[in-house]
């Protein structure tokens, strides 16, 4: 249910990938996927590093990112698209992919992929929606602050979540087709990794991303994809920290007009990725399991300081240069040296 966009509008995404990257926006990289919980840094990301904005953005929106609000936020989220997703009658797909020649562990494969994405999406429409409001004169979030929402999350990656594997974005044949199809309707002019992860398995991808296609014009979808746009920007302004970018990108030097046409195009295309890979969700595993979080947070083995040897109340006595918070031990060190 991804918005498709006109040939004449699509401007083909710049990117930095880690490879071209250099070593600020690399180490701001390396913490992205600690924080976002998440294998690989994703396409917003990497997109911001292109407009020189990334680094600007990325501590103002990590001080969000790291708390139980947010994480609960996506969850919301992924939840509301899996119920979409059943309202579209999206039906199971396994029998197809068996004739399709796909054995039950490459089905399984293809489900950890889904997963990561699944997982992914609805943190990444979270993110760009609070970018986008914290351009604005007042910035956004700021609600009245809990421990519960305040709560940090975990770092790093889950430990099952799958490995991501991309296939090249030039492709001939049936996988061809589909990501020819993808390109005209995203409106990023390139293909994203989602799609070039599940390219690995060029039939299955043409059953799902076809079968989602198939429900664009349907009201619900389109309603679906509207729902989870406006959800995201209440969850960002309920968000327990206040957030404002642009003097931190004026101070920069980067313009703020093109960060916030490319925070546009991102809140233009996410709602309806978010429920595309809901609907792959659905089509593997059905409604139940599509709206639980692939990868889980048990918050309640977390929610008390088991480590702690002294009573919590009393205070710590620190030595000269102690970190005073665990998020210095995430800074850059070359932060620390000026």
């Amino acid at each position: 249910m991804a918005g498709k966009m006109t040939v004449k509008t699509i401007e083909r995404l710049a990117l930095v990938d880690e490879t071209q990257a250099d070593r600020h926006t690399v180490e701001a990289y390396e913490l992205i996927t600690r924080k976002m919980r998440i294998g690989r840094v994703p396409l917003l990301f990497r997109a911001l590093a292109a407009e020189k904005a990334l680094l600007p953005c990325w501590p103002l929106l990590r001080a969000a990112v790291r708390t139980r609000a947010f994480e609960e936020a996506a969850d919301d989220l992924r939840t509301r698209a899996a119920r979409a997703a059943t309202d579209l009658k999206t039906q199971l797909i396994e029998t197809q992919l068996e004739w399709a020649g796909y054995d039950l562990d490459e089905i399984d494969e293809i489900r950890g992929q889904v997963d990561v994405f699944h997982y992914q999406n609805p943190k990444l429409l979270l993110a760009a929606v609070t970018l986008l409001g914290a351009l604005e004169e007042n910035g956004i979030g700021g609600a009245k602050a809990s421990a519960r929402a305040e709560q940090r999350v975990p770092r790093g990656v889950p430990s099952d979540m799958d490995h991501i594997e991309l296939v090249p974005e030039e492709a001939t044949g049936i996988l061809g087709k589909t990501f020819r199809s993808i390109r005209a309707q995203l409106g990023f002019g390139i293909v994203p990794d989602e799609f070039r992860a599940l390219g690995r398995w060029p039939k299955y991808l043409e059953l799902a991303w076809g079968d989602a296609r198939k429900r664009d014009t349907e009201a619900r979808a389109l309603e679906g994809a509207t729902e989870l746009g406006r959800l995201s920007e209440q969850f960002a302004q309920q968000l327990p920290v206040k957030i404002a970018i642009a003097p931190a990108l004026q101070a920069a030097g980067v313009g703020v007009a093109r960060v916030r046409a490319l925070l546009e195009r991102f809140r233009a295309a996410l709602p309806g990725l978010v429920l595309d890979l809901a609907i792959f969700k659905v089509q593997l595993d059905g409604p139940e399991q599509a709206r639980e979080s692939p990868f889980p947070i048990r918050w309640k083995y977390i929610s008390s300081d088991d480590y702690m040897t002294i009573p919590i109340d009393e205070p710590v006595k620190l030595r000269a240069g102690d970190p005073t918070s665990l998020d210095e031990l995430d800074e850059p060190a070359e932060q620390h040296r000026h």
